[in-house]
Formats: C-alpha cells, structure tokens, sequence
C-alpha cells in the first residue's frame, strides 16, 4: 500500500493530475538492478512508471512495457555519462572529486597528443598530481587518530590509509579496507614508476590511467557504501524494503513517514501546463529480448 503511495504521489506531482487507479504490471532484475513497472491511470492520461531511477512515460508514446523498460535502461545509461571529451563517469560521482578528475581528464589528454615516451612520462606525472589532489579534496584532520601526527599534506599513501580506515571501520569490513589500502600503495608505486619510465609505451600510460581511474571510483564507491547503508527488514533481514514494508514478510516500519503529496493551486496548475515542452517521438516496433 505505501509502495502504491509513492508512485501516485510521484505521477501527481509530475503529470498534474489525479491518478484514478495504478497496479504494478511487471518487475525484471537487469544486471543488479531491479526495475518495477507500473501501469498508471489519470483522469485524462494513462503512464508507464519504471523505478531504479524512478520515470514516468505517456503510454501514447510508448505502447508495450517491454520497450518503455528498453527506453529506460538505455536513457538512464546515457545521463550516467558527460558528453564526449568529459570525465568518463556519473556526475553525481565527480562531483565528489570534481578536482581529481579534472586532473585525471588532463592526463587522458596528455596520452592522447602523443606517441613517444617523453608523453607516457607526461601522464604519469598528472596522474601523481590527480592522487595528490585526491588527498587535498578528501583529508581531514578528524581522520587522524589523536595523539597521532597527521602525515604531509601531499602524503598520498599516509592519507589514504587514514581515509580507508575511515570509509571501512569495523571487523565486517576488514577485507574492504585491507583492498583499499592494498590499492592505494600499488597505484601510487606504479604512477611514480611511469613517471620515471624512460622506455614506457602507450600500453604503460593507459594501464596508469584505467588504474587511478579504478582507484578513484572504488574510494568513492566506499564513501557512497558508508553514506547510503540501506534499511534492512527487521524482522525477515531482507534488503527489499519499500515505502517503509518488507516485500517478503511484509514487516513495516513504524518510522516510515509517507512523503507529502503538493497541492497545487489552480492558478499554478495553469502555469506549468502552459509551458512548452517537446513531445517524445512515437515507437512502433515493438521488440523484446526474448526476440533475438
């Protein structure tokens, strides 16, 4: 029922209108994630809502929930990424290093102007400065134990250290945090390596690059694991809790506060309606997996 709440809250507030009945009608587990689809009904519209982000589609344009799960995979792949010539990952996740990956952007076009060895050097050297950087956009004096000395602001490896204790405290993530560690002190050896590698050739510089690119994306994807730890049932333990109930025991959350529904003003009302907007084109070849 709260699962029923979130989506007709959400198709209100984004369609402006009054949502007269909703199921869900499908609900298919792509790599690791799982999408839902439902099947929405407004006064004067019908919609397809996909979640794992969730999205609305007009069923005038989309006729078959096979392809408005295609369209979606696909759209929300494509906003994972900037456009050509950008940092390579989602922005919400540059944007926590946004100077990192500036320099690690300037390293990938150092390897790309080039096919001596004097360019490889070249990317090992922004490498080294993309993982200092990292140290200046991620230290903190509370990272330091007390009656520790804090390391140099420009020791990478001392930092990182503190920084993987940090992000994985605790004996359940003591293989998490040894990893980290562990790729920390490698990455740094092998970028301060190419830097002085009079014999390197494009193959050294893009294992250096595709090796600080990981090492970026793991720490960060540490940090996101600590911040976004998700609600466990309490009763069964399973993971699958929405809008505050369990899907397999049906437990519920009596924390759970339902989100709150915007009423809209006429006036306003007319406004956003008045707005231009670009219709979706209309599909009408209907192709699903299970057809290749």
């Amino acid at each position: 029922m709260r699962e029923k709440d979130e989506i007709r809250a959400y198709v209100e507030e984004q369609a402006h209108e009054e949502v007269v009945h909703l199921e869900k009608v499908a609900s298919e587990l792509v790599g690791p994630m799982r999408h839902d689809i439902w099947d929405v009904h407004c006064v004067e519209s019908r919609w397809w809502v996909v979640t794992n982000p969730t999205n609305l589609y007009d069923q005038a344009d989309f006729k078959s929930r096979d392809v408005v799960l295609t369209f979606h995979i696909g759209l929300m792949l494509r906003t994972q990424y900037n456009q050509e010539g950008e940092v390579p990952v989602a922005p919400e996740v540059a944007d926590l290093l946004p100077g990192s990956w500036r320099r690690w952007q300037q390293a990938f076009e150092a390897y790309d102007s080039g096919d001596e060895a004097e360019t490889f050097q070249s990317v090992g050297v922004r490498l080294r400065e993309c993982l200092v950087s990292f140290v200046g956009e991620t230290r903190n004096d509370d990272l330091v134990p007390e009656s520790t000395v804090a390391p140099k602001a420009s020791d990478f490896k001392g930092w990182a250290d503190l920084l993987a204790n940090r992000l994985a405290a605790g004996e359940s993530a003591a293989r998490l945090r040894s990893y980290l560690k562990k790729l920390a002190v490698e990455t740094w050896e092998y970028v301060n390596w190419l830097t002085h590698a009079k014999n390197a050739i494009r193959m050294d510089a893009e294992i250096g690059l595709k090796a600080v690119e990981h090492l970026l994306g793991t720490f960060t994807a540490a940090r996101l694991r600590l911040a976004r730890t998700p609600q466990r049932c309490e009763s069964c333990g399973s993971y699958s809790v929405v809008a505050g109930v369990c899907r397999h025991c049906e437990w519920a959350d009596p924390s759970y506060v339902p989100p709150e529904q915007h009423e809209w003003s006429e006036e306003e009302r007319g406004r956003r309606l008045a707005e231009p907007c670009t219709p979706s084109s209309d599909i009408s070849t209907f192709i699903s997996p299970t057809d290749f």
